[in-house]
């Protein structure tokens, strides 16, 4: 140590190149995990016994980010998967479509509109804050009523109370039912809250003018059957819509699994991207320190020849320099995991990452440090360790430089 300290602007550099590499490996394995709970749990909340069919034939994994108008999917297919499939407990059919208008008084937005049947909040684990869903009446009259997002519903109403309010929806004059809890965005990143919903008989006749679906939603009785229930209802509707063998889906089934598997896959090719980088900046660390190293070795010549002509072995200068390697190293390590962590919770705490905290980036930043301390001071320990004791101690005798 005091020979550590006897040059602390050298130590400190060195010090800091790893403490830059471990803080950007804390900071990713903290924002991954933390990306990793948060997307299972967006899953988990709309349920792990729900089918959703979507009409087009290629996976969809998550939601189109435009309207596709595919004419495929029809309320029959809904009635019949009802009627015919003995795990369902639950159907809705759902209608939606973009860039549909919103006005209240001298307030605008544009927004996406749903249209779908009374058990959809059911089955999708919505809630109302304000207000009422809707209802089968609803349903079975065409009523013009609606449900606001809760972010349509601050932009409409900032000051609150817009339950019983009238909006206009593209043009026609709509009865505000209720308002929608916070939701937040979908693990594809869908905002949940920029939306607003009405009953599938008032979407298809007085606003989209359309019978055509976008999606079926599906809740079953019993969860640990739902493979074969999405079994079950591709067979449906491959002989609903006269799809032969060989021939593909105009529809796609889409189970939990799907969504999780997909979203961890997004996440985790991030999060190896920042790995890649994390691993590099540790490299240049370890470089920063075998140069630091060798040049210590070149600038202590003279302290070698002594504890050389004092009795030290090879291996005792060998150690030291590995020693003294490895010190640089963890305290870069302290440094650089407190500040990642420290980092990731503060981008988690604006809202711009999710972050969680546990102990592998600890152990982590001890591993790395300890291999690139290891391979770093290798070669610096092995040069000071094979100077020439005789070549040491006369330029001992020299005197001072």
């Amino acid at each position: 140590m005091a020979s550590l300290l006897a040059d602390r602007r050298r130590s400190a550099l060195m010090a800091l190149g790893v403490a830059v590499g471990v803080a950007v490996l804390s900071a990713v394995i903290v924002v991954g995990q933390g990306t990793r709970e948060r997307v299972l749990g967006l899953v988990r909340k709309h349920g792990l016994d729900m089918l959703m069919v979507r009409a087009g034939g290629e996976v969809q994994v998550f939601a189109p980010r435009t309207d596709r108008g595919l004419a495929v999917l029809f309320e029959a297919d809904a009635r019949a998967i009802e009627a015919e499939l003995p795990n369902v407990a639950l159907v809705s059919v759902v209608q939606n479509q973009r860039g549909i208008p919103v006005v209240h008084q001298d307030r605008s937005v544009t927004t996406r509109a749903f249209g779908v049947e009374a058990d959809w909040m059911e089955i999708r684990r919505w809630g109302v804050a304000e207000g009422a869903f809707v209802s089968a009446a609803d349903v079975a009259t065409a009523s013009r009523v609606v449900l606001l997002g809760a972010k349509v519903a601050r932009d409409l109403f900032p000051e609150g109370g817009a339950v019983g309010q009238v909006v206009r929806v593209a043009g026609d004059p709509f009865t505000v039912k209720g308002v929608f809890i916070e939701m937040g965005a979908s693990a594809g990143g869908d905002d949940w809250d920029d939306r607003v919903v009405m009953p599938f008989t008032t979407s298809s006749r007085r606003v989209f003018n359309r019978p055509s679906l976008e999606q079926i939603v599906i809740r079953v009785a019993d969860a640990r059957r739902l493979a074969a229930t999405a079994e079950q209802v591709r067979a449906l509707l491959r002989a609903r819509h006269a799809i032969g063998p060989g021939e593909h889906d105009d529809f796609f089934v889409r189970e939990p699994e799907d969504v999780e598997s997909a979203a961890l896959h997004v996440s985790s090719t991030l999060t190896t991207l920042l790995l890649a980088v994390a691993i590099v900046a540790l490299l240049a660390g370890g470089v920063v320190i075998a140069n630091g190293m060798l040049a210590a070795v070149t600038h202590r010549t003279r302290e070698i020849g002594v504890r050389r002509a004092m009795g030290a072995r090879a291996a005792d200068i060998e150690r030291q320099f590995l020693v003294e390697t490895l010190a640089v190293a963890a305290a870069g390590g302290v440094a650089g995991v407190v500040a990642g962590v420290a980092a990731a919770a503060a981008l988690g705490a604006a809202g711009v990452a999710s972050s969680r905290v546990t102990w592998v980036p600890f152990a982590t930043a001890a591993v790395s440090c300890a291999l690139i301390g290891l391979v770093a001071g290798v070669l610096p320990a092995r040069r000071a360790a094979r100077l020439d004791p005789a070549a040491a101690i006369r330029d001992v005798t020299r005197g001072p430089r």
